[in-house]
């Protein structure tokens, strides 16, 4: 047999070029919607093995999904598989460093974290948070998140995006070319080309501008009225000490029979441990809240869910009860339908 033509694609070593084509844009979307599914399903499988743990954590947990997203990816994307994780294999590409062989496995974890840190620390919780974390959240999310995906949608030919750039880096279409035609003299080489002075503008407008943010968003929150009722009600809520963490929002839906939004105020309350009579828990923190703070819910309905949860980031997992009330029919209550 030929060792020059073998059956699969090969993996990629030092002695290849660091010019082959860059990997076309929607073949990079369907790797990663592979790889981050893949993943996904390993952090579910972590999350339930571990269930009571991972609960326990709360948003300690996105530290479990953080390891799990850089230890899929540092090892992936690196030198040990060619450059070329599950859906890049899959899709024909591979991660190239600046000479053109495959990442160490140091640099592939270094663009793993920048492009992962978006994914795994959204939807975090930031109440009662100090403007330098929130700052720091809102760069990581919003900076760094808007910065990736601005780059590899106009950061053309490469297509290198900001966690490329950190390490050198590009993904590259692998897949076996087509036969050329003759010609005189082949197809010229895609050289490394320097981030063009419009997208660092860009880059940087947009952390800067998402650091501000971060910065004022706690004096946003205690300046809001409507939304310092709210947070006095999840502290008491969050004094229970069968649960851990709570929300509270008003939430406005559209009614079938009138042109119009009701308003009902919604109470989340996840617990540490699923409860006997997961009602009956709900029932004890809406009789408190319309004790307490009649004048927050008023004529309105009186929405309370009890809910168990874990989030690492990559995967989540939730079951939940409830039901609905109001000042004006308690102690009656109706079950939520899940």
């Amino acid at each position: 047999m030929s060792a020059s033509a073998p059956s699969d694609l090969p993996l990629l070593d030092a002695a290849q070029p660091a010019s082959a084509r860059p990997a076309p844009l929607w073949r990079r979307l369907i790797a990663f919607t592979l790889d981050t599914t893949l993943l996904g399903a390993i952090g579910y499988g972590v999350g339930m093995l571990l269930f009571d743990w991972v609960v326990g954590l709360g948003l300690a947990a996105r530290l479990i999904g953080l390891v799990l997203a850089l230890g899929y990816f540092g090892l992936a994307d690196s030198r040990l598989t060619g450059g070329r994780s599950f859906g890049k294999r899959l899709l024909g590409l591979a991660v190239v460093g600046p000479d053109g062989a495959p990442l160490s496995i140091g640099a592939a974890t270094l663009r793993a974290l920048v492009l992962m840190a978006p994914v795994i620390l959204n939807d975090f919780d930031l109440d009662e948070m100090s403007p330098l974390i929130t700052g720091l959240w809102s760069f990581l999310v919003i900076g760094v998140g808007l910065s990736l995906l601005y780059l590899v949608l106009f950061n053309r030919p490469t297509r290198q995006s900001l966690h490329d750039l950190v390490v050198g880096a590009r993904v590259i279409d692998v897949n076996p070319a087509p036969a050329p035609t003759p010609t005189p003299t082949p197809a010229p080489a895609l050289p490394g080309r320097p981030l063009r002075l419009v997208h660092r503008i860009v880059v940087g407008v947009l952390c800067a501008v998402s650091i501000g943010y971060g910065l004022v968003l706690p004096s946003l929150v205690e300046s809001s009225v409507r939304l310092s009722e709210l947070l006095v009600v999840r502290n008491a809520v969050r004094e229970n000490p069968a649960v851990r963490d709570a929300t509270v929002a008003r939430r406005w839906q559209k009614t079938t029979d009138r042109d119009e939004a009701s308003e009902s105020i919604v109470i989340t309350a996840v617990v540490r441990q699923w409860p006997a009579d997961p009602e009956a828990a709900a029932r004890d923190i809406a009789g408190m809240v319309l004790k307490q703070y009649p004048q927050l819910v008023g004529e309105r309905p009186l929405i309370v869910k009890v809910v168990i949860e874990f989030n690492l980031g990559i995967a989540n997992y939730s079951k939940s009860q409830g039901i609905e009330t109001s000042a004006a029919t308690w102690p009656k209550a109706e079950p939520l339908r899940s």
